[in-house]
């Protein structure tokens, strides 16, 4: 049969000093239970509950309550969990810091970050204005990661990360980007709609040499249209023409080769063009110099005239002594070709005639 006690003031149960009181309901699985129908003030240092299940309705728990300092005082505050034999784990607000952190051992600290995780789906920033004293610009939404020594932002045990970017919003890692230059070797400067300018890649040694392999020769022909002639070359397409491609032994641009002949600094016509001639042009009265001679090969045979060109050559020396020829289009057939005349051979002459 239930008891009832009613008094009508204040009820005080004083037991001797470091004796305990016990209000034995009994065992757990008896249902039994008690209630507190005002509010419990608990002024000791301690309150442990050993129940298997604790359930609060209030929607948000104050911890540090009654701080009357700048900040916690006592430098940390936050939840502490249990791991028997294992250091704590602990999630703190770290005044110092004016950050949560999730750190081992008990507070206060030093604490250990080494093996500290947090495993979620989703991180979302703010919306509104960023701190404005971070000394970056202040954008919305702005996620900064602030480490410290030498860290680095990793994607550390994920499988196979780098073949799982494939968005375009999506962060790659360096392998990705390593891969991407290894097996993808076509690096594009893409134009908002025609995509027809970029610097390719083709080595003879990649296989198979077939037109989906990237990197291959046969890719290289696939993409534009042209050849490497069997050879590994870094080629320039710009507005889908071929402008230029470094080999190994000579660069190629336009119609003109640097290098890959008789000396290693010669320019040349490509093959397959002949009978073309090299411009050296200057803007305005602009003049071609040099710091030294000018080298001339001699010819066998005498070249045609040029109409408003004056042809200088070189060919066995005649009595002109000098082996330096010109060919011009003037009107009199006798005027148009002949050897300079040397200093001493023209005062000969001079005396002569």
């Amino acid at each position: 049969m239930g008891q009832f006690l009613q008094v009508n003031g204040d009820y005080n149960i004083k037991a001797g000093e470091g004796a305990k009181i016990t209000l034995d309901t009994g065992p757990a699985s008896s249902g039994g239970a008690v209630t507190v129908t005002g509010n419990l003030i608990v002024q000791g240092d301690t309150v442990s509950v050993a129940a298997t299940n604790l359930d609060v309705s209030d929607n948000i728990i104050t911890l540090n309550f009654g701080e009357t300092g700048s900040g916690v005082t006592l430098g940390y505050s936050g939840i502490q969990v249990d791991r028997g034999d294992l250091s704590p784990a602990s999630l703190l607000y770290d005044e110092s810091l004016s950050a949560w952190i999730f750190a081992n051992n008990a507070s206060p600290g030093p604490f250990n970050y080494t093996n500290s995780n947090i495993k979620i789906s989703n991180i979302l920033t703010s919306s509104t204005l960023r701190n404005t004293n971070f000394p970056l610009e202040n954008r919305y939404g702005d996620l900064t990661l602030i480490g410290e020594g030498t860290g680095v932002v990793s994607v550390f045990g994920t499988t196979t990360y780098e073949e799982n970017v494939t968005h375009d919003d999506d962060i790659p890692n360096k392998k990705y980007v390593d891969d991407s230059i290894l097996n993808n070797p076509t690096f594009q400067i893409v134009a908002p709609q025609s995509q027809d300018t970029s610097v390719i890649i083709s080595d003879k040694q990649i296989s198979p040499n077939i037109s989906t392999q990237a990197g291959s020769l046969a890719y290289f022909t696939d993409q534009t249209g042209y050849s490497t002639f069997g050879e590994s070359a870094v080629s320039i397409v710009i507005d889908s023409q071929l402008i230029g491609q470094f080999f190994t032994n000579r660069l190629e641009v336009g119609g003109l080769e640097l290098g890959n002949g008789n000396e290693q600094n010669e320019i040349t016509t490509k093959a397959g063009i002949t009978n073309s001639n090299i411009y050296i042009r200057t803007q305005g009265t602009g003049k071609l110099q040099t710091n030294y001679a000018v080298q001339l090969e001699r010819i066998g045979t005498t070249p045609a005239y040029v109409s408003d060109n004056v042809l200088l050559y070189a060919a066995q020396p005649d009595i002109g002594s000098t082996g330096i020829w010109f060919m011009n289009d003037s009107i009199e057939t006798a005027k148009r070709n002949g050897e300079l005349i040397s200093k001493n051979k023209a005062l000969v002459f001079s005396m002569l005639f």
